[in-house]
């Protein structure tokens, strides 16, 4: 779960990059059938002033999964739209001034992940000057673990108010996933309102050395 977070922090400030060498990045990597239509869509996001990195990235992933091309790029197709989508719900949540790039890619990246764009609004609200990958990543893993995504949200807010921040929120959503597990057959509802009684002293979940290591690089 870290790891992944890390790598959205990580590819944050990649989002300002508006398409500079991501040609050359894809050639060679990419299936040369595909590359004119990814190319395009590219450009396009460039156009539309819109972080065109995470479409570079579908599309590397997408090739190093050996998926067809037609597949491959419907996948960035469906990046881009959901980056415009994201610009959207950026922009009511912070309406007097421009969406940053970082938010943008970091409500792409969750709505990519089944979050809920009112989830996602609410939760921009909360903290819009705030970073947002931390508390998006963390409702869209416990919505992952089945957890009800308002209550999800419940919490997060609640864990921010009591002055959890960044990736002490993505300790929250550890903390509910593990209260989850333990023996008794616990409820998820059961699981939230421990985590909620525990707040703002939840445990700080364990990171390994190397992805240490990496936050500081990319800090």
């Amino acid at each position: 779960m870290r790891v992944a977070l890390v790598l959205v922090l990580i590819a944050a400030p990649l989002a300002a990059q508006n398409g500079g060498g991501a040609a050359s990045r894809l050639a060679g990597r990419v299936p040369p059938a595909a590359l004119p239509a990814i190319d395009s869509l590219i450009a396009a996001a460039v156009a539309e002033s819109l972080p065109s990195e995470p479409l570079v990235q579908k599309a590397l992933e997408g090739s190093a999964k050996g998926v067809p091309t037609d597949r491959l790029v419907n996948g960035v197709r469906r990046s881009l739209l959901q980056l415009r989508e994201a610009r959207i719900i950026v922009g009511r949540a912070m309406p007097d001034q421009p969406a940053p790039e970082a938010h943008v890619a970091a409500v792409s990246a969750a709505l990519a992940r089944g979050l809920g764009p009112a989830i996602v609004e609410r939760l921009l609200t909360v903290a819009p000057n705030e970073p947002p990958g931390p508390v998006l990543h963390a409702a869209a893993d416990l919505v992952a673990h089945r957890f009800n995504p308002d209550s999800a949200a419940d919490l997060l807010v609640e864990a921010h108010n009591k002055g959890l921040h960044g990736m002490r929120l993505l300790d929250v959503a550890v903390a509910a996933d593990h209260e989850l597990q333990r023996a008794g057959g616990r409820t998820h509802a059961d699981a939230l309102a421990r985590v909620r009684a525990l707040l703002p002293n939840v445990p700080t979940a364990e990171v390994p050395a190397a992805v240490t290591r990496r936050r500081t690089k990319g800090s």
